[in-house]
Order: C-alpha cells, then sequence, then structure tokens
C-alpha cells in the first residue's frame, strides 16, 4: 500500500509511471507490501497458467528471490518503471526513498533489487 500521494502519468522511460503528488523527505516510507492482498504463485502455480496470463504476470509482476516466487503486485506500484539511477530503494521490506524527491518526479526503483533473472528469461521464451 502506499503511504505517500501519488498520481499515474504518462512516462519518459516506459507507458505509465508513478509520480510525486508532494515533495518526499529521503527515507520516507513510499510502499509497503501487502501479501494478503498481491497475487503470491509457487513456480508450479505459475507453470499451470496459460500463455495469456504467464505473460500478464511477466509483464506486470516478477520472480521474487526472497520469497522464491512469483508476484503480482495487486495495484499500482506495478507502474513503478525501473532506471539505475534509482531514487526509491527495497529496505528492510518497505520502499523508501533513496533522496528528495519533488513533486512530479517520476518514482523509479532499480528491479535488479528484488527481480529474478528468471522473469527476464521466461520472458522471453513466451
Amino acid at each position: 500500500m502506499f503511504k505517500i500521494k501519488y498520481y499515474l502519468d504518462k512516462s519518459k522511460i516506459h507507458g505509465l509511471g508513478i509520480f510525486a503528488k508532494e515533495d518526499i523527505k529521503k527515507g520516507k516510507i513510499i510502499y509497503v507490501h501487502n501479501d494478503k492482498l498481491d497475487l503470491i504463485l509457487t513456480q508450479k502455480e505459475f507453470n499451470e497458467l496459460n500463455k495469456k496470463e504467464k505473460k500478464l504476470v511477466l509483464h506486470y509482476g516478477y520472480f521474487n528471490k526472497k520469497l522464491n516466487k512469483w508476484r503480482l503486485d495487486h495495484d499500482d506500484i506495478r507502474f513503478c518503471n525501473h532506471s539505475k539511477n534509482s531514487n526509491i530503494t527495497l529496505f528492510q521490506g518497505k520502499i523508501i526513498s533513496k533522496k528528495n524527491i519533488s513533486k512530479g518526479e517520476e518514482l523509479l526503483q532499480n528491479y535488479s533489487e528484488f527481480k529474478d533473472k528468471k522473469s527476464l528469461a521466461i520472458k522471453k521464451i513466451i
């Protein structure tokens, strides 16, 4: 669940992105996952999906290294775009700001913090 005010808008990086609706201080909690709302699949459950369903999980979800399971977030966090020059980061199970973020700035995360290479390899096959 988001802990900040945000909005979705066209991203210069890819499709839609998440943008700060307010100034955000470094270290502020941005988002906390909710395992009761997110779809979490074992590898067996993922394998049982049809091709269209797998593509959906691969596009909006990812293979979570820590959980060793596939995760499809239930809300707008799935629109967070990747950047090696990210301004948010995963810290102790929460997503926090790495630096001060200005109102109107896109929230960007380095996917390698949580996304396993398995997601990318399977995406190429399907």
